[in-house]
């Protein structure tokens, strides 16, 4: 099916105002972190705004309606434009590039920093340092603005080239996880539901009842935060398991709080059930880990038992799992760039084989070229790309396959994965440049849950489902690309120059810039000793991953998911884990008592736990802005 022009017309219109709305909501104001969970609340909220205005235009104007292939085109760019504006891309370089040289004349670490750090990708000039951090001033001054365009056309052109990169590996996995083995791409349920299952979901009482359930308790939250005299529901951080011990080894468990969020929880039913089984169990198992290594009395290696470093070796896992699955696929894309002949080709695919080897070979250069100008070495530049497009694999097989609520991977992004293999005196001594350098590449990996790249393979996923034309949707996505990135930008100087970096409310940008320009700082001036051990917590990982997937392979029984062990340490699992519990046990005793029959219309309910709660946590976040003031936070993560 043609996608017609008029869908990428007004997904282009959308996505300044998307842009803008997340620079406010998420940056100024902190009213919400819509973009820290795998579904996007702006996206729904804005896809829920045109499933309603689009349900008269079909009753009385049907040529003026919006067919399901549109709005999933509009949804599709949204989403993409969203993850590079979201809270872990754009969001950290923005408030990484103009921190150091402001902060210069005020901290005497950051002169040596500053020294190895290219002037033509950082904002050096006082003037419009001056007007961002301080704010109250037209950005459209070309004072404030022109120091700016330097440093900004060059990362415009890196995230453009790193996009690149990601699209191409999108379409050389997009065949084999879409069609060969059609994995489940549980985030995307929402959305088609809401697209293609419009008339069902209006009609389903249950959809109403979770629906008014979560609507509800945001209204009287929200309410309360506006005025504290009024009640208030108790779903955030209810109670820390930490606090009800008064002992060690039990005080040493580490955060883990019980909340009731019911976006969170909605997503997590859709999830399949070993993988939500699998989060909270071995979630238990890092606190285990914890206080065993407290009981015994572990020092001298600060950070053991290094569960985020095994965590991040279950990514590697993962990705080497998708691999080797993808094998047959990846050696038929490699002969069709050789020009030999494949079995059951069809035009697309030739064509789409083509444009993958392109975009991977164009992106891959300019990154190298890139960060080669900038003074880093070859060999790092490898690694370090080579480890981010790795777990950016991971990411995404993780999300095709399995859904999960969330992903985050601080603090082990690729640059620190070398900072803890490599030592940061060897690579200090090497080439300081390098170590500079991962201030600037930190903001594509300091979390990575806004990443795009599943976006785009969830997005041609949702082509399939409605039979569109994946060419057509790849321009789609690339102008979202473009377009995206330009207004994120746009919209994130505009408010550092109305509302000034110092004087937000949030003061996300100042914690953002003096957490990544510190951190290396400490790396080239202080660097803390270097041990084996977070190298060998990631082999650990790895391995440990590795027997949960041959297990699971072979033993059909088998309830532990790598991906479940992958993601149970993270900084946001510690939020929401009791809601993976709650909608692990209500999913498995409603496929145990209840079968088919049951779990239809409890679909529709956690779909309306989600659909209400970001629809209303919208509204505030949306109030928030508009009023200038702080509101409720229906997903405080």
């Amino acid at each position: 099916m043609v996608i017609s022009f008029r869908s990428i017309v007004i997904g282009l219109l959308l996505i300044p105002l998307n842009s803008m709305w997340l620079a406010l909501a998420e940056v100024v104001w902190y009213s919400g972190e819509p973009t820290t969970l795998s579904l996007f609340a702006n996206v729904i909220f804005i896809l829920c705004l045109l499933v309603i205005a689009n349900a008269p235009l079909k009753r009385f104007k049907p040529e003026w309606a919006l067919s399901p292939a549109e709005l999933t085109v509009i949804y599709v760019m949204l989403a993409v434009a969203t993850s590079l504006g979201g809270h872990d891309m754009l969001s950290v370089l923005m408030a990484t590039v103009p921190h150091l040289h402001r902060n210069v004349p005020l901290n005497s670490r950051y002169e040596e920093v500053a020294s190895y750090v290219p002037k033509w990708l950082v904002v050096t000039d006082p003037k419009a340092l001056e007007s961002a951090y301080v704010g109250q001033e037209s950005v459209f001054n070309p004072t404030n603005f022109l120091p700016w365009l330097t440093p900004l056309a060059w990362w415009f052109a890196f995230v453009m080239a790193l996009c690149s990169v990601y699209w191409g590996l999108t379409l050389i996995f997009r065949k084999q996880w879409t069609v060969n083995e059609k994995l489940a791409y549980p985030i995307v349920q929402t959305p088609l539901m809401l697209i293609s299952e419009t008339k069902t979901l209006a009609r389903s009482r249950a959809f109403w009842a979770a629906f008014s359930i979560a609507s509800l308790i945001d209204i009287i939250n929200g309410l309360n935060v506006l005025h504290p005299v009024l009640p208030r529901i108790p779903i955030v951080r209810v109670v820390n398991l930490q606090t009800l011990f008064t002992e060690r080894p039990w005080t040493d468990m580490g955060e883990a709080w019980i909340s009731f969020f019911p976006c969170v929880i909605g997503i997590c039913f859709l999830m399949p059930l070993d993988l939500s089984f699998s989060c909270w169990f071995f979630f238990l198992v890092t606190k285990v880990q914890l206080i065993l290594t407290s009981y015994f009395g572990v020092a001298g290696m600060p950070g053991f038992p290094y569960i985020q470093e095994q965590a991040a070796g279950g990514y590697y896992a993962i990705a080497l799992i998708a691999l080797w699955i993808s094998r047959r696929e990846i050696i038929r894309i490699a002969k069709i760039w050789l020009g030999k002949p494949v079995e059951s080709e069809d035009p697309w695919e030739r064509k789409e084989a083509r444009i993958a080897l392109v975009l991977l070979v164009a992106g891959s250069l300019f990154l190298a070229y890139f960060c080669l100008r900038a003074g880093m070495s070859l060999p790092i530049v490898v690694a370090f790309f080579g480890i981010h497009f790795v777990l950016s694999i991971a990411i995404s097989r993780m999300r095709a396959e399995l859904g999960p609520p969330s992903h985050d991977l601080f603090p082990v992004g690729a640059h620190r994965q070398l900072i803890a293999i490599l030592g940061p005196v060897s690579l200090r001594n090497r080439n300081p440049v390098d170590v500079a350098m991962f201030g600037l590449l930190n903001f594509f990996n300091r979390c990575m849950r806004t990443h795009p790249m599943p976006q785009g393979i969830e997005g041609f996923r949702m082509v399939e489902r409605l039979r569109l034309n994946n060419l057509h949707m790849l321009v789609a996505m690339g102008l979202a690309i473009i377009f995206g990135t330009l207004t994120s930008m746009g919209a994130l100087l505009w408010a550092y120059n109305r509302y000034g970096i110092s004087a937000q409310v949030s003061n996300l940008p100042m914690y953002l810039g003096t957490e990544t320009w510190d951190a290396v700082a400490t790396w080239l001036q202080n660097p803390p000793r270097w041990i084996a051990a977070p190298s060998y917590a990631i082999l650990v990982g790895l391995l440990f991953a590795l027997g949960l997937s041959t297990l699971r392979m072979n033993l059909t029984w088998w309830p532990l998911h790598p991906v479940g062990f992958a993601i149970s340490g993270s900084y946001t699992m510690m939020r929401m884990w009791f809601c993976v519990f709650l909608a692990w046990a209500v999913k498995a005793l409603i496929l145990k008592y209840g079968g088919p029959r049951v779990y239809a219309p409890a679909l529709r309910f956690f779909v309306g736990l989600i659909v209400g709660d970001f629809l209303v946590g919208s509204f505030w976040f949306t109030y928030g802005v508009i009023m200038e003031t702080p509101v409720y936070h229906f997903w405080p993560y």
